[in-house]
């Protein structure tokens, strides 16, 4: 095997590993010597990688809101044949990675708050949001301010599901 590709699989590894960790403990619970011992790596594989624990945060929020940006097409699909919005907004999810979907958004919201690169990955990732949503409305017939106004109603909805999403694993956590 090449350099190339041993360093992409090590960078795929701790991505990987980053992910799950990110997502079942936070940016502040999750510590690179666990990263890394989740990736069967050392710590200095981590380091020859990312520099910080911020840098691999970020292209794990980099992954995230790729991610995000994939489950949108269901939801285009159902505004451009004319489902009704709150139809449209649960075909966001659906898939066997819904929970950490939300982990890593609900924590990617609490690190936009701290952390201006990733306020911007999310501001950048919301206008995306915004264009893709909008665009399949009017596709569907709409005049461009309402199919506006639609894209932010759907956008707000999968919010607000995504939102209770965390709150019903954390609900269900405590017996709830």
């Amino acid at each position: 095997m090449r350099q190339e590709e041993r360093r992409a699989r090590t960078r795929g590894a701790l991505l990987r590993a980053a992910g799950t960790a990110f997502a079942e403990h936070g940016y502040d619970g999750a510590s690179l010597d666990a990263i890394a011992a989740a990736a069967d790596l050392s710590k200095g594989a981590v380091y020859a990688h990312f520099a910080t624990k911020r840098e691999l945060y970020l292209a794990v929020v980099e992954t995230v809101l790729e991610e995000a940006e994939r489950r949108l097409e269901p939801v285009g699909q159902a505004l451009r044949s004319a489902a009704p919005l709150d139809t449209a907004a649960t075909r966001y999810f659906g898939s066997p990675s819904d929970a950490t979907h939300v982990s890593h958004l609900t924590d990617l919201w609490q690190m936009a708050v701290r952390d201006e690169a990733v306020a911007d990955a999310l501001a950048g990732f919301r206008q995306r949001r915004l264009a893709a949503l909008a665009s399949a409305a009017v596709d569907a017939g709409f005049a461009p301010s309402r199919a506006l106004d639609m894209a932010h109603t759907v956008g707000k909805l999968i919010d607000a599901d995504t939102l209770y999403g965390r709150l019903r694993d954390v609900w269900a956590g405590r017996g709830a």
